[in-house]
C-alpha cells in the first residue's frame, strides 16, 4: 500500500507543480478506508499563508455556489480554511498552462495560432461567466489555467482569486511574478481581467512573457512561435490584442468582447478545436499522462483504514512514492544481478529480462497508440454527426428561400415585398454562413484523417527482438564426471561465463557532492506551533540521474506535524548536488537517502 499525507480533509498523493501561488496536487478523497474519487488539490505558499489567507474561508464560501457546475471552472470545489488552508476540485489529468508553455519552449514544439485560440477560448468563456454572475479575477495568469489532456482549458483558481489580490500589497514576491499580467492600471474590473487574457495570449504565441512598459511596440514586433523559425503574428490577431492589451479601444461589455472573439475564431483562417489541443497535449505529456494513470490505478485500489480516525495514530507520516520512469526497471536489474548471476544462466536470465522489459515498454506505446486511435474514432463520428446537422441545416434553409422567393414574386404590397426582401437577404446570408460552417467541419474531418494516418506511423514500430536463444554449454556435473580427460568440448565452456559474471556486480551507489541547508518554514518559527516537540525529523529518499541531477524525492518518514517541514526538505534535498551511482564503470540512476533535523 502506498502512503500519503494528509492536507485537511484530503490526502496528497503527488505534486504536480510548483507555481507563485504554493502547489497544485493530485489527492484522494476517501471514504472511510475505501477510495471515493481524485481531486487536484491547491496548498498555498507561506507569503500568502503569512498574508492570512486562512482568514478568507468565509468570502470564498460566497463564491462557490455562483460558479455552479459550467466546465469554464473546476467542478465540485470545497475550500478549508485554517492553519493549512486548502481549495480542493474534481482532479481532471492534465497540467497547468504555465508547464505547458514551459515544456513547449524547452522542447521546442511548435505551438501554433490554433493551440492558442483552443486556450483563449476555454478561458475566455470562463472570464464572461464570472462577469456575468458579479465575479471577477484580477489575477489571470498561466498558473490560473488548467489543460486537461483531452484539450480542454479551465480557470481553475476562480474561487480564491479576489482573496489573493486582496493580499497582493503583502506579498511582494507575487506582486513582482505577476506584473506583466498586472499593467493596466485605472481600468474597469472587465478590462484588468480581458488584459490578463491578452497577455496569455501574447506568451502562448511568443513563448515570452509580455513587456513592461512599451505595449504598442512589443505587440508590432512579437513573432510567432509556430514554426521552427520565427514568424509574424498574423495582422488579426496583432487587432486583437491591441484592444486587449493598449487603452484606446478597450471592450466595455462582455457583448462586445464576445462579438470579436467569435469573430477571430469562427471568422478567420483558423480552426481551434479541442481534438487538436488534445493531439498536443498527449505529444508534450506522454509520459506524464501515462505515469499519473498507472499511479491513480494504484491508489484507487489502496485501503485507506491507516487514514481514518481510528487508524490516523499508527500512521507513519510518510508520503506516497512516485513512479521515476526506468527506475523500477533499474532496480529490479539491479536485484537480479546480486541473486542471480551465475555462470552462463545469468547470461539467459538477464537476455530474457531485456525481452521482457523491451515487451513491457513496447505494450504502454501500443496502449497510447490504441488510446489515441480511438480519441480519433470518436472525433470522426462526432464530425461525421455535425456534418449530417449541417446538411439538415441547409435543406431547410434552401426550401425557406424558396418559400420566401416564391412570396415575393405574388405580392403586390410595397411594404410586404421589402419585409420579404429583409428575410430573403438574411436567409442567403445564413446560408452562406452554414456552407462556411460545413467547409469548416470538411477540412476539420481532412485534418483528422491526417492525424490518423500520422498516428498509424507511430504505430508501427519494430517487433521485439525474439528472446534470445540459451547457449548450448554443457551443466556442470557432466564437465565434473567426465569419462576422458581428453574431451576438448566440456572444459572450457563454463570458464567464460564464471569468470565474466563478477564483473556484473561491479556498483557504487550515488552519494551527496554537496547538500543543503533547509530554511525554518515561516509558519514553523513560532515555537508555540511545534506543541510539545523540539526537534522534528525528516527521512527521504533521493533519485538521482546518470548525470547526478536529482529526479525526485520520496519522504520515507515525514514530520509529525504539518508546518511545512517535509517541504522544507524535499526543497534542500533537490537543491543539493549529488555524484551519480556507478555500474560496470559506467553512470548510472541510483537513490540517496537523507535525513533532515529541525531544532527550535
Amino acid at each position: 500500500m502506498a502512503t500519503y499525507t494528509r492536507a485537511g480533509s484530503f490526502l496528497l498523493a503527488a505534486e504536480l507543480a510548483k507555481d507563485p501561488f504554493g502547489s497544485l496536487n493530485r489527492g484522494v478523497q476517501p471514504a472511510g478506508a475505501a477510495f471515493d474519487k481524485h481531486v487536484l488539490i491547491r496548498l498555498f505558499s507561506d507569503e500568502l499563508f503569512q498574508a492570512g489567507m486562512g482568514t478568507r474561508a468565509a468570502d470564498i464560501e460566497k463564491v462557490l455556489p455562483l460558479l455552479g457546475n459550467s466546465r469554464a471552472f473546476g467542478q465540485n470545489y470545497r475550500y478549508e480554511g485554517g492553519k493549512a488552508p486548502v481549495c480542493v476540485c474534481d482532479y481532471v489529468p492534465g497540467r497547468s498552462l504555465g508547464q505547458l508553455i514551459e515544456k513547449a519552449q524547452m522542447e521546442q514544439l511548435p505551438f501554433g495560432v490554433d493551440h492558442a485560440l483552443s486556450v483563449i477560448q476555454g478561458v475566455a468563456q470562463a472570464v464572461v461567466q464570472m462577469h456575468s454572475k458579479g465575479l471577477t479575477h484580477g489575477l489571470l495568469s498561466p498558473h490560473s489555467i488548467w489543460v486537461s489532456f483531452e484539450g480542454a482549458a479551465q480557470i481553475i483558481d476562480a474561487p480564491y482569486a479576489a482573496a489573493m489580490k486582496s493580499y497582493l500589497p503583502r506579498a511582494t514576491g507575487m506582486q513582482t511574478w505577476l506584473a506583466p499580467y498586472l499593467q493596466l492600471q485605472g481600468a474597469t474590473p472587465l478590462q484588468q481581467d480581458l488584459f490578463g487574457v491578452g497577455a496569455i495570449l501574447y506568451e502562448l504565441l511568443t513563448f515570452k512573457k509580455l513587456p513592461l512598459g512599451d505595449l504598442q511596440g512589443a505587440i508590432a514586433s512579437a513573432t510567432l512561435k509556430a514554426a521552427q523559425e520565427d514568424g509574424p503574428v498574423p495582422a488579426e490577431i496583432k487587432a486583437f490584442l491591441t484592444r486587449l492589451l493598449v487603452p484606446g479601444n478597450p471592450f466595455n461589455s462582455v457583448e462586445s468582447f464576445n462579438a470579436e472573439l467569435e469573430r477571430v475564431l469562427y471568422d478567420g483562417d483558423y480552426s481551434p478545436t479541442t481534438f487538436n489541443m488534445a493531439f498536443f497535449m498527449h505529444t508534450l505529456f506522454r509520459d506524464e499522462n501515462e505515469r499519473d494513470g498507472a499511479a491513480m490505478k494504484a491508489e484507487q485500489a489502496d485501503n485507506f483504514t491507516a487514514y481514518t480516525a481510528a487508524g490516523e495514530a499508527l500512521r507513519s507520516g510518510a508520503t506516497r512514492s512516485q513512479h521515476i520512469e526506468g527506475f523500477d526497471e533499474e532496480e529490479a536489474k539491479k536485484g537480479k544481478n546480486r541473486i542471480a548471476l551465475i555462470g552462463a544462466a545469468a547470461v539467459v536470465v538477464l537476455g530474457i529480462g531485456g525481452y521482457f522489459l523491451y515487451s513491457a515498454g513496447k505494450s504502454k506505446s501500443d496502449d497510447a497508440n490504441r488510446a489515441a486511435l480511438l480519441e480519433v474514432e470518436r472525433m470522426k463520428a462526432e464530425l461525421a454527426q455535425q456534418k449530417a446537422d449541417l446538411d439538415a441545416q441547409a435543406s431547410a434553409a434552401q426550401q425557406k428561400t424558396q418559400q420566401i422567393q416564391q412570396q415575393l414574386s405574388t405580392t403586390t404590397s410595397a411594404a410586404e415585398k421589402a419585409a420579404l426582401q429583409k428575410q430573403l437577404e438574411d436567409q442567403q446570408k445564413k446560408q452562406q454562413e452554414l456552407e462556411a460552417r460545413k467547409q469548416k467541419v470538411a477540412a476539420a474531418q481532412q485534418q483528422t484523417e491526417q492525424k490518423a494516418e500520422q498516428i498509424a506511423k507511430v504505430a508501427k514500430v519494430e517487433p521485439p527482438p525474439p528472446p534470445p536463444a540459451p547457449k548450448p554449454e554443457p551443466k556442470p556435473e557432466p564437465v565434473q564426471q567426465a569419462p576422458t580427460p581428453a574431451a576438448p568440448t566440456p572444459a572450457p565452456t563454463p570458464a567464460a561465463p564464471l569468470q565474466q559474471a563478477p564483473a556484473t556486480l561491479t556498483e557504487s551507489p550515488a552519494t551527496v557532492a554537496s547538500r543543503a541547508t533547509p530554511a525554518i518554514p515561516a509558519r514553523a518559527r513560532m515555537g508555540a506551533a511545534w506543541g510539545p516537540y523540539r526537534e522534528v525529523t525528516v527521512q527521504l529518499r533521493v533519485f538521482v540521474d546518470e548525470t547526478g541531477r536529482p529526479l525526485k524525492v520520496t519522504i520515507l518518514k515525514g514530520a509529525p506535524i504539518n508546518l511545512g517541514f517535509d517541504d522544507a526538505a524535499s526543497n534542500a534535498a533537490m537543491q543539493s548536488q549529488y555524484t551519480p551511482a556507478q555500474r560496470n564503470g559506467q553512470p548510472a540512476r541510483g537513490t540517496v537517502e537523507l535525513v533532515y533535523e529541525f531544532k527550535r
